[in-house]
């Protein structure tokens, strides 16, 4: 926990300018783009408290860095449930070395605080229902786990499907013993659902149509584009020194493991994750946290028996310092590289005066966050529409280059471009 929280501090100390997914949940937080219906809902309400604080870059990040280090109370939960204490410890002192997710740990995101949620009510399912008494009341608990990973990631409900699903496989004799908990648990998760239905519906006049949104928003090139990438990628760079050794020992350990319905939960929802997310959509290591994470807790499990402790513990400090020693020239990069943003954006700020405006280029929500204008996209924009008392500024940076002139040519109307002090940023105010 503390290793954990040392590396989130450092990020929110030094971090780099919000990020295109951290922008776009701070807007919704301001309440200036009501109709991104794919971003999940709880991750802005955790930009609100931030907003509230003030609004600075390092306070939006505040609370998802504080509810992220549940991600390590959750794996040794986990752990724990499934195979003993010491196996959950262990897992643990493996994430908290994990780079790509501990570089994560005080950005405005959904995945961290999510993942922990997940692997918190699969915790709760496998220790619960592995009872030889069969389920006690308090597997309740996994409801509010599970529902709090959803509006926190609407990308977490195929996982949450496969981890009830499968938990009803496992133990059905159990659960058809005793099923009045699982009941229980069943129809409040169903009850905690109901604002995100109410929601949907208002905003779509359907009860899925927000996840239908959702679903159709990950871009890939092809059917299983994402899986792919997750199978053929740099494993020691893509998942974390320690953890891809692990990650290929669980695969590998698979058949002892097995043998107990725990394990089998931990691997069910771990593959179901990588193929239910590789199919669907391009690949990202913060899309499958999940199935890291329970991976990571069956390869320590498999790799117990040749254990030594001395080698193990040196291993897992050298991950961490190492995630450490990098973390602020990681962030100073980061922040160069967003430079010509923030340039952009305060030549908009210096030539605006009065009134309402808009930013338009082909990535809006950054421009939007530090400007304070409305956003809107090339591909939409109707530059011959007139916009009596709005300024509208064309945007041109390396992340969405655009050919200002040529593009306002082609709607009939002339631009004017300001100076911006990098030679990266080009803004034009249409005319």
């Amino acid at each position: 926990m503390l290793a954990w929280a040392v590396i989130a501090v450092m990020n929110l100390v030094a971090g780099p300018p919000l990020g295109h997914d951290e922008a776009a949940f701070a807007n919704l937080a301001r309440g200036a783009a009501d109709t991104w219906l794919y971003r999940s809902r709880g991750t802005a309400r955790l930009a609100e408290l931030g907003f509230a604080l003030g609004g600075a870059d390092w306070q939006l990040r505040l609370a998802s860095a504080v509810v992220g280090l549940a991600m390590v109370l959750a794996v040794f939960a986990v752990g724990r449930a499934v195979f003993g204490a010491r196996t959950g410890a262990w897992a643990a002192a493996v994430i908290a070395g994990a780079h790509p997710m501990v570089v994560r740990s005080a950005e405005l995101l959904g995945d961290l605080p999510a993942t922990a949620a997940v692997v918190l009510g699969v915790a709760v399912l496998a220790g619960e229902l592995g009872r030889t008494g069969g389920p006690r009341w308090r597997v309740a608990l996994a409801a509010p786990a599970f529902a709090a990973a959803f509006y926190l990631r609407y990308g977490s409900a195929p996982v949450i499907a496969i981890a009830g699903l499968a938990a009803l496989a496992l133990w059905w004799r159990p659960i058809a013993a005793r099923p009045w908990p699982i009941v229980v648990t069943g129809a409040g998760f169903v009850v905690l659902m109901v604002p995100h239905a109410l929601h949907s519906l208002a905003a779509t006049g359907s009860v899925f149509g927000v996840l239908r949104v959702s679903s159709g928003v990950p871009r890939r090139a092809y059917l299983g584009e994402g899986l792919v990438t997750y199978l053929t990628s740099n494993p020691f760079v893509y998942y974390g020194a320690l953890v891809a050794p692990l990650m290929i020992a669980a695969f590998g350990g698979l058949g002892r493991t097995l043998r107990s319905r725990g394990a089998a939960l931990l691997a069910i929802v771990a593959v179901g994750q990588l193929i239910a997310i590789g199919v669907q959509s391009h690949a990202q290591p913060r899309y499958v946290f999940v199935a890291v994470a329970l991976l990571v807790v069956l390869g320590v499990e498999a790799v117990r028996p040749f254990a030594r402790p001395r080698l193990a513990l040196a291993a897992v400090g050298a991950a961490w310092l190492g995630v450490a020693v990098a973390m602020i020239p990681h962030d100073r990069a980061i922040t160069r590289s967003r430079g010509t943003i923030l340039a952009a954006a305060a030549a908009i700020v210096a030539d605006h005066r009065t009134g309402p405006c808009t930013v338009i280029a082909q990535k809006v929500p950054q421009l939007m966050w530090y400007t304070h204008c409305d956003g809107e996209l090339t591909r939409t924009a109707d530059l011959a529409a007139r916009a009596p008392g709005r300024s509208r500024y064309l945007v041109s940076t390396p992340y969405t280059p655009l050919d200002g002139p040529a593009f306002a040519a082609s709607h009939g109307v002339a631009v004017v471009e300001l100076p911006t002090g990098s030679p990266l940023a080009r803004v034009w105010v249409v005319q």
